[in-house]
């Protein structure tokens, strides 16, 4: 009745995520390509010659010949179908001992909950019937880790906000009716930008990206945090050709500083814009961020508003929001119910969570990560692992 391949043709895992209901981009299959630090397999279930059933698999090494296979966002499969799910558990393991894995660990594109900040009524896409979903992976074995509100402590974070771009029914909305909701902010969105010489560009030029990068390093100064690197942008942008974006938000400054000049009332520094005319002439990047499109035709479509970067002058101009606004309008182009706008912690308290609330913003506590144990040594590993890596970490200092 089932039959599994671990080398499954690109052709045809593609076709079978293109139909899928809700995929990430972590699922698909160049997305190994992207993480070439880790070994990868593309996996297939098939019922009765079927494909029911795909997944991305990541394999790192770990200690000596001992591996650890991660699948990010996956399976993609139906995790109501026991049976499917079983099939596909079963032969995993089996794989995994093949290569000398000790667990399959998971995080699937599944919610626990999906709220809105304002306790309006949504539509739970992520979340529907995900209490059977998580009963079927206990059920076979599958070891829960429990809820983490920690932003850096799993894999991916455990909480997402989403901006909403659809009803209650999952009718995609209008940028203007999606735009009519962000009360706080939609002041400094269309005209206010217009008017002081501020426009949007949508790119996937790959020479564009030593001006994404340069952002980034600013953005990187100002929080204390280190992000990708150049080569690691690179090859998302080729190996996701068709999905990924980039988007800037430029100023001319000639224009901002005749606006200044013309308005009687303004108190921002007209000595400033004339600065930044001797050193950059005309043009500055304000802001930008990577977008990528979903994989799927079908079903609920879900883009990413990933990695964004800011330039540390004019930070008043809100220039950030504007862009994410323009990044939601681009989403909506391309039938997105919905736009991922990262990860948050937990506890809802942070800066980055109060500045994505602010587009409707929707709590997305996705259920976290499972543990399928495959060999003997799991549970030490489990234990003495982390500890091992934090001695080497205090020896290496």
């Amino acid at each position: 009745m089932y039959t599994f391949k671990d080398n499954i043709e690109e052709i045809e895992y593609n076709k079978f995520i293109e139909n899928y209901s809700m995929c990430s981009f972590m699922q698909e299959y160049n997305w190994a390509k992207v993480k070439n630090n880790w070994q990868e397999l593309h996996c297939g279930l098939y019922k009765d010659n079927k494909l029911v059933a795909v997944c991305s698999i990541l394999i790192k090494k770990i200690i000596g010949k001992i591996k650890l296979f991660y699948i990010p966002r996956g399976y993609l499969i139906d995790f109501k179908n026991y049976d499917d799910l079983n099939a596909m558990t079963q032969n995993i393991k089996k794989l995994a001992k093949k290569y000398n894995a000790y667990v399959v660990k998971i995080d699937p594109n599944f919610c626990i909950s999906d709220n809105s900040f304002k306790d309006e009524e949504v539509e739970h896409n992520y979340s529907k019937d995900y209490k059977i979903k998580h009963e079927n992976l206990l059920k076979l074995g599958y070891k829960y880790k429990g809820i983490n509100k920690d932003l850096h402590k799993n894999f991916q974070p455990q909480y997402n906000v989403f901006a909403p771009m659809c009803d209650i029914n999952s009718n995609i909305l209008k940028p203007e009716e999606v735009l009519k909701k962000y009360r706080r902010i939609k002041s400094y969105i269309g005209s206010y930008q217009e008017k002081r010489g501020i426009s949007f560009k949508i790119t996937d030029d790959i020479n564009e990206l030593d001006k994404f990068v340069d952002l980034l390093k600013q953005t990187e100064q100002k929080q204390n945090i280190n992000l990708r690197n150049k080569d690691y942008f690179k090859r998302i942008m080729k190996n996701y050709k068709g999905e990924a974006y980039l988007i800037f938000g430029e100023i001319d400054l000639n224009k901002y500083l005749n606006f200044l000049n013309n308005d009687e009332n303004n108190t921002e520094t007209i000595k400033e814009v004339e600065n930044l005319i001797k050193q950059y002439k005309d043009k500055l990047t304000l802001s930008t961020a990577l977008i990528l499109l979903p994989p799927n035709k079908k079903g609920i479509r879900t883009s990413e508003y990933l990695y964004a970067g800011n330039n540390l002058n004019l930070t008043k101009l809100h220039v950030s929001t504007a862009l994410v606004f323009e990044v939601i309008k681009f989403s909506i182009e391309h039938n997105c119910h919905y736009c991922n706008l990262g990860g948050v912690s937990g506890y809802l308290n942070d800066r980055l969570t109060k500045f994505k609330q602010n587009f409707s913003g929707r709590i997305m506590e996705f259920i976290g990560e499972y543990d399928l144990p495959t060999s003997i040594l799991y549970k030490p590993i489990t234990i003495f692992y982390p500890l091992l890596i934090k001695l080497y970490r205090l020896i290496k200092k």
